[in-house]
């Protein structure tokens, strides 16, 4: 076996490097939205070179997570009404497809790993550790997206997952909030425990848009605590 790296491969390491640590920092609210980045900080608290980070703030572009604007830099992008109202139509969409495909292709052994993820919920909601019950949340609802077993929606989720978290991320303290979410995470797996694919779509439509329509209307108060 080859040890030897090209150096295509190590410069796409390092752009890999660049891209997942300067998201993280943009999910977690970390950068703020507005917030302007500076390229030579980048490298310097990230110990490489301009190209990498470069790419990576390509690469974050097209994610939504920041703007290229010609003559004034790179700048977090902004969580407006706008851009939840899209993200959340989106998801209302896909996911509502996504779960009626999980029950009709899921595998047992799938619908117990999602019945494992609720469980895990309810004890990190007890417990107050706020910050395992968002990645909990998330793995639900990824679950349901991967046993759907449709590339394309993936891929379209997936390009979206991180909007989706940097939204949920600004309520992960909110403990009325997740009292409501494993309600409806407890309705939606009872329908597909039953493989009613028609009720499950219907329940996570709602879902969806319960969350979109508690986002918008706590927008100012979130971004207050930024």
């Amino acid at each position: 076996m080859s040890l030897r790296v090209s150096i295509y491969e190590f410069s796409n390491s390092k752009k890999d490097f660049a891209y997942n640590k300067i998201k993280k920092l943009i999910v977690n609210n970390k950068l703020k939205p507005g917030q302007i980045l500076n390229e030579r900080e980048l490298c310097t608290s990230l110990n490489v070179s301009r190209t990498p980070v470069r790419e990576a703030l390509i690469k974050l572009a097209n994610d939504g997570l920041v703007e290229i604007l010609p003559n004034r830099g790179v700048l977090v992008s902004d969580i407006t009404y706008e851009m939840i109202t899209e993200i959340y139509d989106v998801r209302w969409a896909l996911e509502g497809l996504a779960i009626r495909l999980f029950c009709e292709f899921a595998l047992e052994t799938e619908v117990q790993r999602l019945n494992e993820e609720l469980n895990k919920q309810k004890q990190f909601r007890e417990s107050g550790n706020m910050e395992e019950f968002v990645k909990s949340d998330e793995e639900f609802h990824n679950i349901i997206i991967n046993g759907a077993r449709n590339k394309k929606l993936f891929n379209i989720m997936d390009a979206i997952s991180s909007q989706v978290q940097r939204i949920t991320n600004l309520t992960k303290k909110d403990e009325k909030r997740s009292e409501i979410t494993i309600k409806h995470h407890e309705e939606l797996f009872l329908h597909i425990q039953q493989r009613n694919k028609q009720e499950a779509e219907r329940l996570m439509k709602y879902h969806i848009e319960e969350s979109k329509l508690y986002h918008l209307k706590n927008l100012n108060h979130l971004l207050a605590r930024l």
